[in-house]
């Protein structure tokens, strides 16, 4: 039996913490490794942890920054540190299915030279009520999910990422290209980790929703974080449209605001950069299923971008 770790990334979390890692320690197929690396939190996180630590002695292994490094440091910190066969990624404050791992394990068994297996998320409120849809039912229409294949390459190309990292599951063999991230801020943890497995191989997906995924107002990041200003005294609109605004808002390429330009397109030129590299390092390769084709078009449209915006610079 192969060996499966989690890596947590937690930052000021003590609210659901201990629902997210109670749903980590009951899984049915059981993790044999929790590395929480801890992003030098000010709040009652730190403590949670440690008293997991004593009730599981030889499972959880803490490491707290002194300093805080954001999502991408703390994952980057994590993924290094795990050693097992498969890693899984989790945020702070979600809620596993039961059988998550167990699911993804299977699906990753059968077909191990995806590298990487994701899922569906069910959406759910602050008190964990659910929200009527998953992520993959309220993704745009244009950007439908799930998607694979060269259609993910191409919305990556796109610089846009068809899987949140809080669904990835993957082995040990993905690592080393992982690793290191690309040190620009504008680089994703969850999009890189996309880029390097849909450019070396064809990731799989478990249909089911595994993770209960929450929405709430003290989210730093990801699909919550537009309800902070619910209660900011502006129009006020349904479930269904919230979910749709910011899911599309997770999924554009840049952000259009006139006043952002300069920094759109910095952020721009850093990905495209960083995608370059990982198709030159998919030409040293030998045996990948991606066709070396598509991979030389992808680049081709990339380089293009780079000069307009250099131009434009």
């Amino acid at each position: 039996m192969k060996t499966i770790g989690v890596v947590i990334a937690t930052y000021n979390g003590e609210t659901f913490l201990k629902d997210q890692i109670d749903s980590i320690v009951y899984q049915t197929r059981r993790p044999l490794k929790i590395i929480v690396v801890d992003d030098f939190s000010t709040d009652g996180t730190q403590g949670i942890i440690r008293r997991y630590m004593e009730q599981y002695p030889g499972t959880f292994i803490f490491i707290q920054n002194e300093r805080n490094l954001g999502a991408k440091g703390a994952f980057e910190i994590g993924i290094s540190a795990c050693d097992t066969e498969y890693i899984a990624l989790s945020d702070q404050d979600d809620i596993w299915e039961r059988n998550k791992l167990e699911a993804l394990y299977d699906a990753m068994e059968k077909n191990q030279e995806a590298l990487l297996c994701f899922h569906d998320m069910k959406l759910i409120d602050h008190e964990g009520e659910p929200m009527g849809k998953t992520f993959w039912e309220a993704a745009p229409l244009h950007e439908p999910l799930p998607v694979t294949g060269a259609e993910a390459r191409k919305r990556l190309a796109d610089l846009s990422n068809p899987v949140p990292g809080c669904t990835m599951f993957f082995s040990f063999g993905l690592k080393e290209h992982i690793l290191p991230i690309p040190a620009s801020k504008w680089v994703g943890h969850d999009w890189w980790i996309s880029v390097v497995a849909y450019f070396l191989a064809e990731p799989v997906f478990v249909e089911s929703p595994l993770t209960r995924y929450r929405l709430h107002s003290d989210q730093t990041a990801g699909v919550g974080t537009i309800f902070k200003k619910a209660d900011s005294g502006k129009k006020k609109h349904s479930l269904p449209f919230k979910i749709k605004r910011e899911v599309e808002r997770i999924f554009k390429r840049v952000n259009s605001h006139k006043n952002r330009l300069m920094e759109k397109d910095v952020r721009a030129m850093e990905m495209y950069s960083a995608l370059i590299k990982m198709i030159e390092t998919c030409g040293r390769l030998n045996g990948l299923p991606v066709d070396k084709s598509e991979l030389q078009r992808l680049r081709e449209k990339i380089e293009e971008r780079l000069k307009s915006l250099h131009r434009r610079s």
